[in-house]
């Protein structure tokens, strides 16, 4: 942007230019994590003998999927995205579109190559990014590092709890 530019001007087209990314995100989300949620319905109906092994998912599991995340996202996804925007660090427009363009590219892009990823993760640390470019400081690091924390750590903690249900299963059942 322009060093002469018109700050007001420049925040309400960005305003507005956060709806398109708001929505690239949207459409990210559900490409990434609507596939999830089939694949779990998928390997249900494998189970309990509804699907064949080799057969594609049904039509009404993928409407099912993509409706239950328009939903989810449209009653409560507004609510992570204003935490997130606001207790980590304050965005304006212009921030705002920036984080949600690069996670819905992020996104996209993890969608494409069948990568699962988590989108709360994308726009947390997209956030952070945009926050961090500003200043170090702008980043509220009480709130942040927690939330670092617990993406580190729940890999290895969910390892090991499946690991001990797993014995204790074994144990009982065997």
């Amino acid at each position: 942007m322009r060093k002469n530019s018109n700050w007001g001007t420049a925040s309400r087209h960005f305003k507005k230019l956060q709806l398109l990314s708001a929505a690239a995100f949207s459409i990210g989300h559900g490409a990434n994590d609507a596939q999830k949620i089939m694949g779990i319905i998928a390997v249900a109906l494998i189970a309990s003998g509804e699907l064949e092994q080799s057969a594609s998912i049904p039509f009404w599991v993928v409407i099912s999927c993509h409706t239950a995340m328009a939903v989810g996202t449209l009653l409560g996804g507004w609510r992570i995205v204003k935490t997130l925007g606001s207790k980590i660090t304050h965005l304006k427009p212009f921030e705002g579109f920036s984080a949600e363009t690069s996670g819905a590219i992020t996104l996209f892009s993890t969608s494409l190559l069948g990568i699962p990823v988590s989108t709360t993760h994308t726009i947390t640390g997209a956030i952070v990014g945009v926050g961090a470019v500003r200043r170090i400081s702008a980043v509220r690091w009480g709130v942040t590092i927690p939330i670092l924390y617990a993406w580190i750590l729940t890999i290895p903690a969910t390892g090991l709890l499946a690991v001990l249900i797993y014995y204790i299963l074994t144990w009982i059942v065997f």
